[in-house]
């Protein structure tokens, strides 16, 4: 098993949330991964700033977002969950998940959730250097700039100008971090097929994602990894995860 992606089915007592909502889920995640094997996981996860090779995104039925706060058309959700299983991250969360099965975990304004189900889905082994990606339901490709001098964050949608050579300097570093060379995240190629922009509201602050399909051009391993550990900046904050749309041949 070299990945691992699942479905995760939650219950909720009531059908809304709010829409800076990424961050519960990483709680969760900090939540199960707490009670897993006594916590021995926990800090290569999430102690200090270390790279992850997994990615997320929560899926909502009929949500409307009004200010603040998103309504579901039913009390329930999903999270999507996709990992690189090489240091055997999709093992350990997987069972981490199954030890969270139907105990009842808190969220904002005295609402909860039970995780009732995980499903295994089938993945896709990606044999071609051209793939066309969609971004998943709920989640979106972020590029960020980070200025050490001002501490301050500036993110790229597809249309901003500089988009193209950021994401290269994104991707150079998360291929290194992933074991490839810089330059084959260096030199991916992102071409815009139905792409939109859209602001995302994450720890407070609007995000620029980028939502939609485009194809990228790079090395197919590279490619099968950013499948499965998500793309770009954030992708293990609810960012970044990807379905595969067609690949050439």
């Amino acid at each position: 098993m070299t990945s691992v992606r699942l479905k995760l089915d939650f219950i909720l007592k009531s059908p809304r949330l709010p829409v800076d909502n990424k961050r519960i889920w990483v709680s969760f995640f900090k939540k199960a991964l707490s009670q897993c094997g006594d916590g021995r996981f926990y800090d290569r996860y999430f102690s200090g700033t270390p790279n992850k090779d997994y990615t997320f995104s929560a899926v909502f039925p009929g949500p409307k977002f009004q200010g603040d706060v998103v309504e579901l058309a039913e009390s329930r959700m999903s999270i999507l969950f996709s990992a690189d299983d090489r240091k055997r991250t999709g093992l350990i969360f997987f069972q981490a998940f199954i030890q969270m099965k139907e105990k009842v975990f808190p969220l904002p304004d005295g609402n909860y959730m039970i995780l009732k189900k995980i499903i295994q889905l089938p993945e896709k082994l990606i044999t071609s250097d051209r793939v066309v990606f969609r971004t998943a339901t709920g989640g979106g490709l972020v590029i960020r700039k980070h200025d050490r001098e001002t501490n301050r964050d500036r993110f790229f949608s597809f249309e901003d100008e500089g988009f193209a050579e950021q994401m290269r300097e994104v991707l150079r570093y998360q291929a290194r971090d992933a074991g490839f060379s810089m330059e084959d995240g260096r030199t991916i190629e992102f071409t815009p097929i139905q792409c939109r922009k859209v602001l995302v509201k994450h720890w407070r602050v609007f995000v620029d994602a980028t939502c939609g399909v485009f194809e990228l051009h790079g090395k197919p391993e590279l490619l099968q990894y950013f499948y499965q550990a998500g793309l770009g900046s954030k992708h293990s904050s609810g960012f970044g995860m990807l379905e595969i749309v067609t690949e050439d041949n």
